[in-house]
């Protein structure tokens, strides 16, 4: 049987919701792929969000350089070009820091049910899509997103 990696965005979500969903989903190690894991959003920055996630069993892991690049989000915010966007996280990818971490994240999931974090609710427009796009040419991962809309993982 093949493993399964989820995804999920927080944006949406509140705090005790997210937990939820991800406990629905029977994550049990959490990896957040922010380049910076802070969050104006409740609950959300590193320190208490790892609270949270231990007080219902859930590991929590950073991994920075899976995150998109901070330029990048900038001039996508201002130009709405999602192909520059997804072109310039795709070649910080392929960084050595950021594909040590890809092998790290596949070790996790082949052992534990993982999912990545980071803030977009809609995985197909967030550099997740980058990162499992690395995370499956170089594994037999599949992978599933949770989504607030429906909270048991899709796909």
């Amino acid at each position: 049987m093949k493993r399964k990696l989820l995804t999920i965005g927080y944006g949406g979500f509140g705090i005790q919701e997210f937990l939820n969903a991800l406990v629905t989903n029977e994550v049990r190690w959490l990896i957040d792929i922010r380049e910076i894991p802070v969050s104006r959003k409740e609950g959300f920055s590193k320190s208490v969000l790892k609270s949270h996630l231990d007080g219902v069993g859930i590991h929590y892991s950073h991994f920075g350089w899976l995150g998109s690049p901070g330029q990048s989000r900038s001039r996508l915010r201002e130009t709405g070009d999602y192909d520059i966007f997804f072109r310039e996280v795709r070649r910080q990818l392929e960084t050595s820091e950021s594909m040590t971490q890809i092998h790290e994240v596949v070790e996790i999931a082949k052992r534990e049910r993982a999912c990545l974090m980071c803030y977009c609710p809609r995985w197909e427009l967030c550099h997740r899509r980058c990162v499992v796009e690395a995370i499956m040419s170089c594994s037999s991962l599949t992978v599933g997103h949770v989504e607030k809309r429906c909270p048991k993982a899709t796909r």
